[in-house]
């Protein structure tokens, strides 16, 4: 819990195994530099689409009126919630009878 704020950050993480919408860029993570390698910093860069993990779509994404993330209210993603872990295979969907 962050408890300067008073809430709790619950995105997962992101990796090479993280699912993406069919078609579209998987995470991809490549180093340029590492301690292990005797660097003084690790640096890398990543490419993904920007619909990777958990996140919320601008309206601009699925209307043409739309408005990005950056004039878009935040309050509606606060609030109480219950935090569950569900398996399923990749590729397969979550179903109600999962949970």
């Amino acid at each position: 819990m962050d408890l300067a704020r008073g809430y709790y950050e619950i995105s997962p993480l992101i990796s090479e195994r993280t699912a993406v919408f069919p078609g579209d860029h998987p995470f991809a993570l490549k180093g340029s530099l590492d301690f292990a390698h005797g660097h003084s910093l690790r640096l890398a860069s990543f490419h993904t689409t920007p619909h990777v993990g958990a996140h919320a779509d601008a309206p601009s994404h699925y209307h043409p009126q739309g408005v990005g993330m950056a004039e878009t209210a935040l309050e509606p993603y606060f609030g109480p919630c219950e935090v569950i872990t569900v398996t399923v295979p990749r590729g397969e969907r979550v179903l109600p009878a999962h949970l």
